[in-house]
C-alpha cells in the first residue's frame, strides 16, 4: 500500500497534487454523470468532443471515462473511431495508458453484461420449462374424467350416481327374482 493521500480508487499517484487533481476530476465526472445520460451516443459524443476540445481531464480516471465515453460512441455506430479526436495525453503520461488500457477495468461493463446475459438465458430456460410443465398440467387435466380442478366435485358425484345405479338394479334383480318365485308358486298351486 501506499500513502493513502497520494490514492484514489484503485489508482496510486505519485504527488499529492496529481491526487487532488484526479479527485476534482473524478468529482467532475459524476457532476456530468448525474446530469446526463452517458449511455445515449449523442449525448457521450458531445460531452466526449468538449472534453477532449477544453482538455479537461489529464489524469487517469479522466482518461478511463474519456476511453468509456469513446467506447460508447463507438460501439452505438456514431462514429467511425477514425473520426473521434484523439484523447490528449499530458507528456510521460503515455505510459500510465498504456497501463490503464491493459488493466481489466475496461472490461468490467462488459463482464457485467455478458453475465447479465447468462442469467437471463438461465431465466428465459426456467421460464419456457414452467411453461411446458403448465401446459403438460392443463393438458392432463383435461384429457382424464378427474382432474384436479373436478376430482372432489365431480368425484363425489359420480360415485353417488354409480351407488344409485347399483342399487337400483339390485331392486330390479330382486323384483324379477321375486315375480318369478311368485309365478313358480302360482303354476305349482294350480
Amino acid at each position: 500500500m501506499g500513502d493513502t493521500e497520494k490514492v484514489l480508487g484503485c489508482f496510486q499517484f505519485e504527488s499529492r497534487e496529481t491526487c487532488e487533481r484526479a479527485k476534482k476530476e473524478s468529482e467532475m465526472i459524476r457532476q456530468i454523470k448525474e446530469k446526463a445520460d452517458m449511455s445515449d451516443a449523442k449525448t457521450a459524443l458531445k460531452v466526449y468532443n468538449k472534453a477532449v476540445s477544453d482538455r479537461l481531464f489529464e489524469t487517469a480516471p479522466g482518461y478511463c471515462f474519456l476511453l468509456e465515453l469513446r467506447q460508447t460512441i463507438e460501439e452505438s455506430g456514431l462514429a467511425e473511431p477514425e473520426s473521434l479526436a484523439e484523447i490528449p495525453v499530458k507528456d510521460g503520461e503515455q505510459a500510465r495508458i498504456d497501463t490503464i488500457l491493459q488493466r481489466p477495468y475496461g472490461h468490467k461493463y462488459e463482464k457485467l453484461y455478458e453475465g447479465q446475459r447468462l442469467l437471463n438465458r438461465k431465466y428465459k430456460i426456467a421460464l419456457a420449462a414452467l411453461i411446458i410443465l403448465l401446459a403438460g398440467f392443463v393438458i392432463i387435466n383435461f384429457r382424464f374424467e378427474y382432474s384436479i380442478f373436478t376430482y372432489f366435485t365431480d368425484y363425489k358425484a359420480h360415485m353417488e350416481e354409480e351407488i344409485v345405479d347399483k342399487y337400483e338394479e339390485w331392486q330390479t334383480e330382486l323384483e324379477e327374482r321375486e315375480q318369478k318365485l311368485n309365478q313358480a308358486e302360482g303354476s305349482g298351486a294350480k
